[in-house]
């Protein structure tokens, strides 16, 4: 009698369930599939088997500043790509609550001693920079719109020895660009880079902004929300990114019970598994598809009541990348450069900030001004005819009422 494969430790399997979901090559191991992974097994693979930052980025250049350390300055934080390195974002602990916090602390975000030991940010899109910011407070800042006044970042992006878990790929980067109050989870890519290149990213920023004279509206009205009006699970700054993840990521562990890896979550909350896919993209997607014949509404991103911020920010850029062999560059650059790295260039293309205010688009006192206008052009009459029209309908009708009963009462009657 054949009694099958001996059943293997759990957290093995676990292992191998974690390296499906990050690698999505199913075919590695097609007989491994799970609906939930113990936080701890998600962990243990994240901190033995990721690039390290430092082999990824060994340089940075915040315009004439030249930082031999850029990683600790720079966070990590997982999204639907894997493991990913944001700089320039917002600190994890002054943007995310204690329960997301605490499920990315084995992350071991190294930051300075003045960065980590401030409570609060010290930029919010709503308010700006506070009175007492320094030009070090994160988020840093650009001065110009040149190559000159460019953040210059370098990454090596040599084959790396992954060992026999995922499968050989060409060494590349995706880059994403985002406001830094907003979680970079789900955000659609800018670029993605090879090595032996330079990216050059050319930025435009708009921000939308909505006036104090229509906050006594209802946000639904005003179709906004102010930081105020709208409180978040996981999340410190309200954003309408960062509601909508939460959102789905509330859906998802009702639905599966688990959440997605790259989702916000609880700390005793597990990982889906690969078996949990389909319900992840269903709870994530409110589950359509062109061949049902029904659609199934009961997940709807709008029961959450994500609504835009009243103060938000754009961002549109255009992207040129061109190869570079770096081993024969004879310019004079304090730049590190091997064969295989890669430098990227951000920069504004433009000095100047676009800014869209929201307005009323005919405030009271205005509406009242062309009612009187058209009244007086059509009808002849004015503000004062309003108070004429008012005593004469009104108030001398009911004097001329009163008078004529107080006439009566004072008639005697006579006898003949």
């Amino acid at each position: 009698m054949y009694l099958g494969e001996p059943r293997r430790p759990l957290l093995e399997r676990e292992t191998e369930d974690v390296i499906n979901l990050l690698c999505n090559k199913f075919e590695l191991y097609k007989n491994v599939t799970l609906q939930r992974i113990d936080s701890k097994s998600w962990e243990h693979v994240i901190k033995n088997h990721k690039i390290g930052c430092k082999n990824l980025i060994p340089m940075l250049l915040w315009i004439q500043d030249e930082i031999h350390s850029p990683c600790n300055y720079i966070q990590p934080i997982i999204t639907s790509y894997g493991l990913c390195y944001s700089i320039n974002m917002i600190p994890h602990h002054q943007l995310l609550h204690d329960n997301y916090l605490s499920s990315t602390s084995f992350l071991n975000s190294t930051r300075v001693d003045s960065i980590a030991n401030k409570n609060q940010t010290a930029w919010t899109p709503e308010t700006g920079y506070r009175q007492n910011a320094t030009p070090f407070d994160i988020p840093w800042r650009v001065t110009g719109d040149t190559v000159d006044n460019a953040v210059r970042l370098i990454f090596d992006l040599a084959n790396k020895n992954l060992g026999d878990y995922c499968p050989k790929r060409d060494s590349g980067l995706t880059l994403f660009v985002h406001s830094p109050a907003d979680v970079p989870v789900g955000i659609q890519p800018t670029a993605y880079v090879t090595g032996s290149s330079l990216l050059s990213v050319a930025l435009y920023m708009t921000i939308i902004r909505t006036s104090y004279k229509i906050n006594t509206w209802t946000p639904k009205l005003r179709n906004c929300y102010f930081q105020h009006e709208k409180k978040l699970k996981f999340f410190k700054i309200y954003t309408l990114h960062n509601c909508e993840i939460e959102c789905r990521a509330n859906n998802t562990f009702n639905i599966c019970g688990c959440n997605a890896y790259f989702q916000p979550r609880d700390q005793e909350v597990p990982v889906c598994g690969s078996e949990y896919l389909e319900c992840i993209r269903e709870s994530s997607t409110i589950g359509y598809s062109i061949f049902n014949k029904t659609l199934n509404m009961s997940i709807n991103i709008k029961d959450c009541n994500c609504l835009p911020s009243c103060t938000s920010i754009q961002y549109e850029y255009e992207t040129v990348e061109f190869s570079r062999n770096w081993s024969i560059n004879s310019t004079k650059s304090k730049l590190v450069l091997t064969e295989e790295s890669t430098l990227v260039m951000i920069y504004f293309k433009r000095k100047y900030v676009i800014e869209v205010l929201k307005i009323p688009l005919m405030p009271f006192n205005e509406l009242l001004g062309n009612i009187g206008g058209l009244f007086g052009l059509f009808l002849g009459c004015s503000i004062i005819s309003f108070f004429e029209i008012l005593y004469f309908f009104v108030i001398r009708l009911y004097f001329d009422r009163r008078n004529r009963k107080k006439a009566k009462s004072k008639i005697m009657p006579s006898f003949i």
